[in-house]
């Protein structure tokens, strides 16, 4: 009889955080860990949304999984703070750090100093000082940690997409200053599922991400550490990203 993917992936009982929560990647993942039977520390800085997704994994969980929010900026020192010590008092440890949180944005020469700040410290910084944060308690429990990020560590591309992900269905394309309109989202879609782009043909899901993570997370990847995992559709050995618009 076949195994169960919670039941292969025995992560059962597993305290993990995850930041980024409210939106995007950041809810597949909750939702896998909450499928997975893991007590949850969802972490996000729209309370409204944090909420939705807190009803989406309570709804996916086994009746006794623990799942918890805390809301706030994750560049902010307290926050990091709050973070790491509302987990340890509420789900008494850490198993799991899934660094997620990050933002989306243009760059060039002509990047202002407060939007090079706003990217470095979210998408680094935060990452950098929330490990510090959680190291001793990982130790403890002999924990892990997964860092979500883009194939833009790695490969340059145009500056159109020039942090968060680039191959992956996410909602960070929608909202906020640098969103895409419908029509604009529309056409970047549809280049961006061209086989010359993902050679799979296809953009990624973000559930795809999470059953990835889940794994990273688990005993069945005990000996793997220190590795770069793209979960991409082969996207990182291509050229570069279209920008919309242009031929």
């Amino acid at each position: 009889m076949a195994q169960s993917q919670s039941n292969f992936l025995n992560l059962t009982g597993k305290r993990v955080i995850i930041t980024g929560a409210s939106a995007g990647i950041g809810v597949a993942i909750a939702q896998e860990f909450a499928k997975q039977g893991c007590h949850l520390m969802l972490c996000g800085r729209d309370k409204t949304r944090l909420d939705q997704v807190l009803a989406q994994c309570q709804q996916a969980a086994p009746s006794d999984v623990k799942i918890y929010t805390t809301v706030g900026d994750v560049t902010s020192q307290p926050v990091q703070e709050s973070i790491i010590n509302n987990t340890v008092s509420q789900l008494g440890g850490i198993d799991v750090l899934v660094n997620n949180a990050g933002v989306l944005t243009k760059g060039d020469y002509t990047t202002s100093r407060e939007e090079y700040h706003r990217v470095m410290s979210t998408n680094f910084e935060s990452v950098f000082f929330l490990t510090q944060l959680a190291v001793p308690h990982l130790t403890k429990t002999k924990g892990n940690i997964v860092n979500i990020s883009s194939i833009v560590s790695v490969r340059p591309v145009s500056m159109y997409i020039s942090s968060g992900p680039g191959s992956i269905v996410s909602s960070l394309y929608r909202r906020g200053e640098q969103a895409l309109g419908d029509e604009a989202y529309e056409k970047f879609m549809e280049k961006m599922s061209s086989s010359s782009i993902h050679p799979l043909g296809r953009v990624g899901l973000a559930s795809e991400v999470a059953d990835s993570v889940a794994f990273l997370a688990s005993e069945r990847a005990s000996f793997t550490t220190g590795q770069i995992i793209f979960v991409d559709g082969g996207r990182h050995c291509v050229g570069p990203v279209p920008q919309v618009g242009k031929e």
